[in-house]
């Protein structure tokens, strides 16, 4: 008789530990943020401004993750639309990057050219996006202020 008992108990404790379990997996998948095909204000925040790494002083970068952004002079060439050129290689950002960042969507690849961020069409090397972290805010940072070269 005692068996029958904690059997129904051991039934009862793997029927709500599966429940549980059940509700945790859908509840995981529900929470996964979308991809986005556009850079965010988040994107401008998570980057560090003014700090020092080491005895060296730096501009822009992220502190946590020891990564100090230099200017490159490709970044002034970048254009929304425009497809890359040959010269310019459209190599992925650093990886704590890219993880520091909103999810992007499978088909864009972020790629950094000095203190700026683009997002580039992995098939079609466009500029879908350009953010540059120099600017003093997200919308500044948004815009393409910068002239082409004639």
């Amino acid at each position: 008789m005692t068996w029958k008992i904690e059997a129904g108990i051991v039934g009862g404790a793997a029927l709500i530990l599966g429940g549980f379990l059940a509700v945790m997996a859908n509840q995981h998948e529900t929470s996964r943020p979308d991809p986005v095909d556009h850079f965010v204000p988040s994107d401008y925040d998570v980057f560090d401004r003014d700090f020092k790494m080491g005895s060296a002083d730096c501009a822009l970068g992220l502190a946590s993750q020891k990564i100090c952004m230099h200017k490159s002079p490709l970044e002034k060439e970048l254009r929304v639309g425009q497809t890359l050129p040959a010269y310019m290689p459209a190599l992925g950002a650093e990886f704590r990057i890219i993880v520091e960042t909103t999810l992007k969507s499978d088909n864009l690849r972020t790629v950094r050219y000095g203190q700026t961020l683009a997002l580039i069409d992995a098939e079609t090397r466009e500029v879908k996006d350009i953010l540059r972290l120099n600017a003093p805010d997200f919308m500044a940072a948004q815009a393409d202020t910068t002239q082409p070269k004639v």
